[in-house]
């Protein structure tokens, strides 16, 4: 295998049964947790002067491996068909939301080192590290659920802060004009009420500053209740988002049963004369043909056959002996178990559709098959 297309197989995301790639996540995963920790701890002065050298080689040693890893995945893109120019291509994939990331997380060490920056922006710039948390995205699926629903949702979130900010300066604009003579300080300005609206609105309400006037009060009663409902629509649409990403990913995620597979459920279910499953297996206009050309149609028809069958003959069975599947068609050849209790020699021909059975036909004479079959 070209060692090329195998570093970007290892460094994307781990397929089932990749040990090397899910070696990999797993070490980046834990790299990057650790970083996060490091950061938050080199914050508190004790561990900063305890343990600072440490920090500091550290912080060298997990810089080496992001910057190597983002070299790795510059150099390996080209081997995904979307970044095959060997320029064009590596531009565009670093230029990627995720890849994006990766240089960011790295870069904070490189202008610390390099340039002399003002001691104002020292702090600022060693804070832009705690971006390797977002690397996280590519191995938790949490994270990647979140961005799909943003993304997703986004017209609706935009709808909502649309209207939102039309709220927003309605109330400033209202409470400016009834607050102002009797609080000139707190509610100097439209953009100075804006803060009292967001934090209403948000249902903060820190109580720095807040209505003293009758009107104001009453004017704050409505918008606070206003806010709970305002705030409940994003919340109820990223929920709803969050469902619906769930419920695809379990569904892609389910294995996809073969027709063969439904058949056999059929036979299965036919054979412990559980006719509730037998309905349920079936389309709404299954088609159920024997030799004589009977025809059953529905639900209540194909309820009444099997009782029928399973009353008149207590051992009523299918032994199969030879499956055959040729597009939406599965063959059954064995024997069934009738009125005699012998095994008489039998055919089946179904047609599935979406996984359940549509058309299921009888043959119990196997030298008729070819006749029957072409008819």
């Amino acid at each position: 295998m070209n060692i090329r297309h195998r570093i970007y197989e290892i460094m994307a995301r781990a397929e089932k049964g990749d040990r090397a790639s899910r070696a990999f996540d797993t070490f980046i995963v834990a790299l990057i947790g650790s970083n996060v920790v490091m950061v938050i701890l080199e914050t508190v002065d004790a561990i900063a002067e305890s343990y600072g050298p440490f920090l500091q080689y550290f912080e060298s040693f997990s810089v080496i491996v992001f910057t190597v890893e983002y070299v790795l995945r510059l150099w390996s893109c080209t081997t995904d068909p979307d970044y095959r120019s060997v320029v064009a291509g590596r531009v565009r994939f670093a230029l990627s939301g995720s890849v994006l990331i990766d240089f960011v997380a790295i870069a904070p060490f490189y202008l610390h080192l390099f340039l002399n920056l003002d001691p104002s922006l020292v702090g600022a710039v060693r804070l832009l590290r705690l971006f390797r948390l977002f690397k996280m995205g590519r191995y938790i699926r949490s994270i990647r659920v979140l961005g799909s629903v943003i993304r997703e949702k986004r017209q609706e979130m935009y709808l909502v802060m649309t209207v939102l900010v039309i709220v927003l300066i309605m109330i400033s604009s209202l409470m400016f004009y009834v607050e102002h003579e009797a609080q000139p300080e707190a509610f100097s300005s439209i953009p100075a009420a804006m803060w009292w609206g967001m934090v209403t609105l948000t249902t903060v309400g820190y109580g720095d500053v807040y209505p003293i006037t009758m009107i104001g009060k009453f004017f704050g009663i409505l918008i606070a209740m206003l806010g709970i409902g305002m705030f409940a629509l994003p919340a109820g649409i990223l929920s709803s988002g969050f469902v619906e990403a769930i419920a695809r990913e379990s569904e892609s995620s389910a294995p996809i049963e073969s027709n063969e597979e439904t058949v056999t459920r059929f036979v299965d279910a036919i054979n412990r004369h559980d006719i509730e499953t037998i309905i349920s297996l079936t389309t709404d206009n299954h088609r159920m043909i024997v030799q004589d050309a009977a025809e059953t149609v529905g639900d209540e028809r194909l309820r009444d056959y099997w009782k029928e069958q399973f009353s008149s003959t207590s051992g009523y069975a299918i032994r199969v002996r030879t499956v055959m599947s040729k597009e939406d068609r599965v063959i059954l050849a064995g024997s069934v178990i009738g009125d005699t209790q012998d095994a008489v020699p039998a055919v089946w021909v179904v047609r599935i559709e979406n996984r359940q059975i549509a058309e299921w036909r009888f043959y119990a004479e196997v030298a008729g098959m070819d006749r029957n079959l072409s008819s």
